[in-house]
């Protein structure tokens, strides 16, 4: 479901409105459903962080892993949370030292440190656990081939 949301939000992102020139300088574009994709971002970005600390307290507060599962599979609420709070963590201290930066944005001289320390901590995190998540996706199939 949450794979068929996105879909379809970015694929009308990219086709209703895209090319919508901006209205102080017809030279950039402003697309029409670019607070769908920011809100999207983020409200996955705080569902994924909720369900973590959830998982993590939830095996926290029931002993451990209920599972047979040992070596990697049976820490996956742990490794999953450390590496929750370790993105968030390089993602806050890319943003706070970029915050001093001004920036243009649709033309406009635009700095306000507190949405630039978030949209750095959001990106750099989604980026780094996006990549964990292949590497384990990766890893889980190299070792299922060789049982």
């Amino acid at each position: 479901m949450l794979m068929g949301i996105t879909i379809v939000s970015f694929v009308l992102f990219m086709l209703v409105g895209y090319d919508t020139p901006y209205e102080e300088n017809p030279k950039q574009n402003a697309p029409l459903l670019t607070d769908l994709i920011l809100v999207l971002c983020f409200a996955f970005t705080f569902i994924a962080a909720a369900l973590t600390v959830w998982s993590a307290v939830m095996q926290f507060t029931k002993g451990g892993s209920t599972s047979k599962d040992e070596g990697i599979a049976g820490k996956t609420g742990l490794f999953s949370t450390i590496a929750l709070v370790a993105s968030l963590v390089i993602g806050a201290a890319v943003g706070f030292s970029n915050s001093s930066e001004r920036l243009l944005i649709n033309g406009k001289d635009w700095n306000n440190p507190t949405d630039i320390i978030m949209t750095d901590t959001s990106i750099i995190s989604i980026a780094i656990l996006m990549v964990l998540t292949i590497v384990a996706v990766v890893y889980s199939m190299v070792v299922r081939t060789k049982k």
